[in-house]
């Protein structure tokens, strides 16, 4: 997936112009809705969704802010929030786990493809190969 520089902005327009209180509390609202088994829960839905997608092709999908993304672009997405609140969570309770390294491998090209779109290579290339470091408060998000 190739995001383009006028796509990523407008997302990126989107998801702030949101505010961080009602995108946390989707967050809080999305760990209710998991009910009093969330593993149980996870894997209903991980069952219904793969069954769902054997039976598409690559549709036009409508997201947030009106826009459309082809399902095969959009999924890679998931993927990436997955990765990065799956650390979030790891992180928070103390778990030891790791995230698969095809899911690290996958959230972090996406990540270094959406901060060369942002304007932001060259940083993100130089900090990963050890010749700076980002500067505070950088993210692709």
């Amino acid at each position: 997936m190739t995001a383009t520089p006028l796509a990523t902005e407008a997302t990126r327009t989107v998801a702030t112009s949101t505010g961080r209180r009602k995108v946390v509390e989707r967050g809080r609202q999305a760990g209710r809705d998991l009910g009093p088994d969330p593993v149980a829960t996870i894997e209903n839905l991980l069952h219904t969704v793969l069954a769902e997608l054997r039976e598409v092709d690559d549709p036009l999908i409508a997201v947030f802010g009106g826009m459309g993304i082809r399902l095969s672009n959009y999924l890679p997405t998931r993927t990436f929030e997955l990765a990065v609140h799956g650390l979030d969570i790891i992180a928070a309770t103390g778990i030891a786990a790791s995230l698969p390294t095809e899911v690290l491998e996958d959230a972090t090209v996406l990540a270094a493809r959406v901060g060369v779109a942002l304007g932001s290579g060259e940083s993100v290339l130089t900090s990963l190969t050890g010749r700076t470091t980002l500067p505070a408060g950088f993210s692709v998000v």
